[in-house]
């Protein structure tokens, strides 16, 4: 039986970066790719800090290529790439208002609750007889 992985093989960081630079990386790919069985690649990111940071950076990479081309897209007139992307960097979204002083705010207050017996004495209603006239 081999031994575990105690850290990711050699060479790593630069096949990892390739990957991401190339739109390829996912846990499964990068395991295979690294020859590592998936447990021990997820166990080494987890509790091998340098092997955590070179898989941070390939992620980093991929991310900053996806929003390159979502960039692209948005500045050719793609209209749900640019509001995807203010959303995502800048907060700005149609769903939640822009400024906080456009909110409405409306409040209730409801009376303290009654006993029984208060209850029925508020609910309660005299008839009074009409003056016949």
């Amino acid at each position: 039986m081999a031994r575990p992985f105690e850290k990711l093989p050699p060479g790593a960081k630069k096949h990892l970066e390739a990957m991401a630079s190339n739109g390829l990386l996912s846990e499964s790919r990068a395991a295979d790719a690294l020859g590592m069985p998936l447990d021990q690649f997820r166990r080494v990111l987890r509790e091998h800090k340098p092997s955590r940071e070179v898989w941070d950076n390939a992620l980093s990479i991929e991310r900053d290529n996806l929003l390159d081309a979502l960039y692209s897209k948005a500045v050719e007139g793609d209209v749900k790439a640019a509001q995807t992307l203010l959303a995502a960097r800048h907060g700005v979204s149609e769903k939640i208002p822009q400024e906080k002083g456009e909110r409405l705010n409306i409040t209730f207050q409801l009376p303290a609750a009654m006993d029984a017996a208060d209850y029925m004495k508020a609910i309660s209603v005299k008839q009074e007889a009409l003056p016949n006239e």
